[in-house]
Formats: structure tokens, sequence, C-alpha cells
């Protein structure tokens, strides 16, 4: 087959396809997106990228090495930390003293996001109404000012957390 790239299109047998990203390319999409979004270290990043875009059961730790190439150390210490924070779990094999890493399925990293992000808006949310009941005891003209700009921020962050609230009670349903 004959490629041509150009401007993120490939050329093939005359038809125009939306350029392929391989799965290297997706896992390190997705291995920088872990690390940059979620702080997660690099390596460990990788390691959930690849275990999330196996299509094999579950990979061993000889596995996870030869796929990334990394020392033996950080490649345990990254599955440690991944294992600690209950984003991947472990099996064996009968006859087979090898474990087998998969990514958790009870523990979601999806349902651990979301419930990362609604702590985070009842925060920003119980910071904001302490300062409006502030403003409204104590400058009366200035919470009059900003009452309708700050009701709309206010109005965006209690649709967030009812969205993420839901969001978090159908994923739950779902993992039982």
């Amino acid at each position: 087959m004959v490629r041509f790239v150009s401007n993120q299109l490939y050329f093939c047998a005359f038809k125009i396809h939306p350029m392929e990203k391989t799965k290297e390319e997706i896992i390190e999409t997705l291995g920088l997106h872990l690390e940059q979004e979620h702080n997660l270290p690099p390596l460990a990043g990788r390691i959930y990228a690849v275990l999330i875009l196996t299509d094999k059961d579950g990979l061993t730790f000889e596995g996870c090495l030869e796929r990334l190439g990394a020392s033996k150390s950080s490649i345990s210490t990254s599955l440690n930390l991944l294992l600690n924070m209950a984003l991947v779990t472990y099996f064996t094999k009968s006859g087979d003293r090898r474990r087998y890493f998969t990514t958790a399925k009870k523990n979601t990293f999806f349902l651990s996001k979301l419930q990362e992000n609604l702590k985070r808006v009842e925060k920003e949310k119980n910071i904001i109404t302490l300062v409006l009941d502030y403003h409204k005891e104590n400058n009366p003209k200035k919470y009059e000012e900003g009452q309708t700009r700050n009701q709309v921020y206010l109005d965006y962050v209690n649709e967030n957390e009812n969205i993420l609230k839901h969001s978090i009670e159908k994923l739950e349903s779902i993992l039982k």
C-alpha cells in the first residue's frame, strides 16, 4: 500500500481518508494526556495507556518492560503506583506464577476523575458562596453590582455539579 501524507490526509487507492493514528501514537497521546491532565508520572501514564489499548487479557511485568523499554525499577514503581491508585489490578493464571496487569474494572479511572471533578466543583461553589455572603453582609453595593454576573457563573457551577452527580450515579450503577 502506498501512502502520500499531506496536511493530515493520506491518499491510498484513489480514496482520501482522515489520517489514521497508529496504536503507538494513540498510546503516546493518551499517555501525555494522563500525565498532563491527571497528574500521573510519564511512565505510569504510558503503562496505563498500554493497558487500555491492549488486545490481550492483561500484560505481564515483562510485557510492560518489553513494550515500553524502561528499566525494571521504573516499571515496578509505576505499576505499584497504579495499583495503589486502584487504576490497575492483576490476576494470575493457573500454572503460571506471573502476574497479568489490567485496568481496574470496579474503580474505574472515569469514576475517579468524575469524583475528583465533583469535589473541585463543590469546593469552588462553597468559596463563591462564602465570598458572595461576605459581600452581601459587608459591602451590599458591591454585592448588587456583581449579582447578575455572579449568578450566571454560580448557575454554571450548579449545572456542572448536577451533571457530575448524575454521571457518577450512572457509572456506579453500571459497575455494580
